[in-house]
């Protein structure tokens, strides 16, 4: 049989509603595409969980060797692969402002890597870093100088500290950053993906002169969400990781009905002398037409679900479950060849009788 002809018998089938296309298409595509959206969604709750760990400060580890923090050795880690920032930190002399003289304003000598652990924007200024919770009490943005006691204090910029868990000490205190020289007495480091071999990496921070006979110890800044988040493992145990073989099963277990519910047509059609081959490439142009039609509205409901106020990476979600409403095309197929296997010729009465 001649392609046309069986192009053209093709087409037949599916405007005459033979085929069942549209059927077979929104139930392929109903499928595929709530396996996708809840897979796509369970992705972006992992994203988001990352996101609010990070955001609460669990990530950034915190070495206490007091008098005994080197701080050039500190700012190194921040260079390091899966180091996002790091640098050290010690006490100095409170700051009495004039217009908080009853309450000092506690001050910490800082190298300018911790002021990025802190999610600071970057700034050539000299001056001191504050919360912005305290700079809004005050009324100053970064660029002004406020007055103290022993002179003027000019704020360099601001940094977000909430009460969310994390060590309590930076929401009301004035950061002074200074070349990362002499003696600290912690180094803060943001170590994301967590990883005990990373987090080990802290203790090269410690200065091999140091007297002091403290206790050394890391430490996290904010251990309420728990002391490590191991997204790789939490992926590749999702419950919803099976959405990809369950858009494959579905298109083979779609494509194979497909056909079986047509038997009695195929079996007459072999009787009358049409050849086997021409057959499957009738059956699988029909099948490839109505499982495009279910990967486009798949497709579309997967974007829809996915793309609008995804403020992480949303392309990068879609490309992974757009994959399982891809793989139910060639699975149809399949399922379509496998099902045409089983029919026979010499089964036409039988399936006659049971129709």
């Amino acid at each position: 049989m001649r392609a046309r002809v069986i192009l053209s018998e093709a087409g037949r089938n599916v405007l005459s509603g033979t085929t069942r296309a549209g059927l077979l298409g929104v139930f392929l595509a109903l499928v595929c595409a709530g396996l996708a959206v809840v897979d796509a969604r369970s992705i972006i709750d992992l994203r988001q969980a990352a996101a609010a760990y990070v955001a609460s400060g669990a990530s950034v580890r915190v070495l206490k060797a007091p008098d005994g923090t080197d701080g050039a050795a500190c700012e190194r880690l921040g260079t390091l692969p899966g180091v996002r920032a790091a640098g050290a930190i010690r006490e100095t002399d409170a700051v009495v402002l004039r217009t908080m003289i009853a309450n000092p304003l506690p001050a910490y000598a800082v190298t300018p890597g911790l002021v990025t652990v802190l999610g600071g924007a970057g700034s050539a200024d000299a001056g001191a870093w504050i919360p912005r919770t305290l700079a809004a009490a005050l009324g100053v943005t970064p660029g002004q100088e406020v007055p103290t006691t022993t002179g003027t204090m000019r704020i360099a910029g601001v940094y977000d500290y909430p009460d969310d868990g994390r060590d309590s000490r930076l929401s009301h205190a004035a950061l002074i950053p200074q070349p990362p020289t002499g003696r600290f007495d912690e180094c803060w480091a943001d170590v994301w993906p967590t990883s005990p071999q990373r987090e080990h990496l802290l203790y090269s921070a410690i200065r091999v002169d140091t007297d002091s006979t403290d206790p050394v110890a890391v430490g996290q800044l904010n251990n309420s969400l728990g002391k490590r988040f191991d997204g790789v493992t939490a992926f590749d145990e999702r419950p919803t990781r099976w959405a990809l073989p369950g858009c494959v099963l579905a298109g083979l277990l779609v494509g194979f009905a497909a056909v079986r519910m047509r038997r009695l047509e195929l079996a007459a059609a072999l009787h009358l002398g049409e050849t086997r081959r021409a057959l499957l490439l009738t059956l699988l142009i029909e099948t490839l037409l109505w499982a495009s039609g279910a990967f486009v509205l798949s497709a579309f409901a997967l974007a829809c679900a996915v793309l609008p106020g995804n403020t992480g990476d949303p392309l990068a979600v879609y490309a992974i479950d757009v994959r399982g409403p891809l793989a139910a095309l060639p699975a149809a197929a399949a399922g379509t060849a496998l099902a045409l296997c089983t029919v026979r010729e010499a089964h036409l009465f039988r399936y006659f009788k049971n129709r």
